[in-house]
């Protein structure tokens, strides 16, 4: 976390690259699978309304044709604003997409015109769908009767065509299209951790069983996409990701995606990232093994004290399966609550009497690896809560000890610490004062959500990278 990009600015991540951006969530694209429904699509201005009322567009007019009609930009402008609808003319995104512009008609005009396109593009040519963006630029130029009866209107020819039917809003709060549409979803700001989060809330979708109303979603790249809830790969994976060269002030992460927002880990600075009780282990695993295995492959070595209750054997299996014996057999140490005496590389126990004798022991195996190692520096990984559990009646010798592994990885400016801490550690805020580097950990609508807090960074979901689930994909909220 040597490196600031700032919020949802500086270099391209590789998570803003066109493969796997998902389609609206899938509920919505079931609702509209039904002849004749209509939904309404509400937010505030910005929030992406046009964007994913045009990839709903897209993915339902495949065969049969669809029309945008605009009552508020042109289709030059909307091809500039979202290139990858139109850009210079036709694309497969927007082939069998007619373009009506009505800004320049009256209300009356303007409804007159919307009625006879959808009469006749359905007789011509099999009409499937059509996107009314803005509504309530017209109905507000109605008096009240008649917006309600063109409403009706708008509604009741949907259902008599079979064409799907759009409609999108800046109308804050209810109005009369609320009750008569089929579905509504609204796009809405959410703030938590001092940054804006972008949410789509589905509040009604008659006919369809909605099981989570709220979804984080991005616009990243001109697209909308939203985030299925956090859930870990089915089964282990079969392959790895290739090394990354270290720099000559850190350490990668072993993930480009990490090393892009968060520059790496830093040779002599310690790195804490925190975590609520709602984070599961693997997605804690998708920063702790890679680091660690991208130092085991370039022949550094690795000092580890496990998260509790993690599961030593199944990190010590991924390692494995990353990277050769004799990596792990020289330069690998797990420490584990184990009998010492039965304990076979690449474990060994560290104790949990006193916190000294624990830390000297820590400091031994980090001279063992070193001694060992085809490079200079050791990543040392370590789990606050781990430690808290095992000394918990001892906590100021604790912190004693941590502080003194902290100061010595200063003055030495060749090694680096990874600390993972739950948030409602003891040493919590002594910790990150000590700390160059902190970062958080939290689920927000189901996904798991990562964030640098020192340095600052926007807020990013955490994925399983489709390529390498080992691997994690960060995708920015912008």
């Amino acid at each position: 976390m040597t490196s600031n990009p700032g919020e949802g600015h500086g270099v391209e991540s590789t998570s803003s690259r066109p493969a796997g951006i998902k389609s609206p969530p899938d509920v919505i694209s079931k609702f509209l699978t039904t002849e004749g429904t209509t939904l309404l699509v509400k937010g505030y201005a910005g929030s992406g309304k046009t964007t994913l009322a045009l990839q709903l567009l897209s993915a339902l007019s495949k065969r049969d044709k669809g029309v945008y009609i605009s009552s508020r930009v042109s289709e030059n402008k909307l091809q500039h604003q979202l290139s990858w609808w139109g850009g210079t003319g036709k694309t497969k995104e927007n082939e069998r997409t007619e373009f009506i512009d009505i800004r320049l008609g009256t209300a009356e005009s303007m409804l007159e015109e919307i009625l006879e396109t959808i009469v006749s593009e359905q007789r011509d040519s099999g009409l499937n769908m059509v996107v009314l963006d803005t509504w309530d630029g017209l109905a507000k130029e109605m008096e009240e009767k008649e917006r309600l009866k063109a409403e009706k209107t708008l509604v009741a020819l949907a259902d008599s065509t079979k064409a799907r039917m759009v409609f999108v809003s800046e109308e804050p709060g209810k109005t009369t299209m609320d009750y008569l549409v089929d579905g509504i979803v609204e796009l809405v700001r959410a703030e938590e951790y001092n940054r804006i989060f972008r949410e789509i809330e589905i509040q009604k979708l008659r006919g369809t069983l909605i099981s989570q109303h709220k979804y984080l979603y991005t616009l990243l790249g001109g697209r909308f996409r939203h985030f299925e809830p956090y859930s870990p790969p089915a089964h282990p994976v079969g392959k790895w990701f290739k090394p990354i060269e270290d720099t000559e002030d850190a350490f990668s992460y072993g993930s480009p995606d990490m090393d892009l927002e968060f520059g790496g880990l830093g040779k002599g600075s310690t790195s804490v990232f925190e975590y609520d009780g709602n984070v599961p282990y693997t997605a804690l695993r998708l920063v702790e093994t890679p680091a660690i295995v991208n130092a085991l492959n370039f022949g550094r070595g690795v000092v580890c004290v496990p998260l509790p209750g993690a599961g030593t054997e199944n990190l010590a299996s991924a390692i494995m399966r990353a990277t050769s014996e004799a990596d792990v057999r020289e330069r690998l140490i797990l420490t584990s609550q184990g009998d010492p005496a039965t304990l076979k590389a690449p474990f060994y126990g560290v104790g949990t009497v006193d916190p000294v004798k624990a830390g000297q022991r820590i400091s031994e195996f980090m001279e063992m690896v070193r001694g060992k190692s085809k490079r200079g520096g050791v990543l040392a990984v370590g789990s606050v809560g781990a430690l808290e559990g095992a000394f918990a009646s001892k906590l100021d010798a604790l912190l004693e000890q941590v502080s003194f592994l902290i100061s010595n990885i200063q003055v030495r400016s060749i090694d680096t610490l990874l600390l993972f801490m739950p948030a409602d550690a003891l040493l919590r805020a002594r910790l990150i004062a000590m700390s160059r580097e902190h970062a958080r950990f939290f689920i927000k609508d189901g996904s798991a959500m990562l964030m640098g807090e020192k340095p600052r960074t926007g807020a990013m979901v955490l994925e399983h990278s489709p390529e390498d689930p080992e691997l994690p994909r960060l995708t920015r909220i912008v």
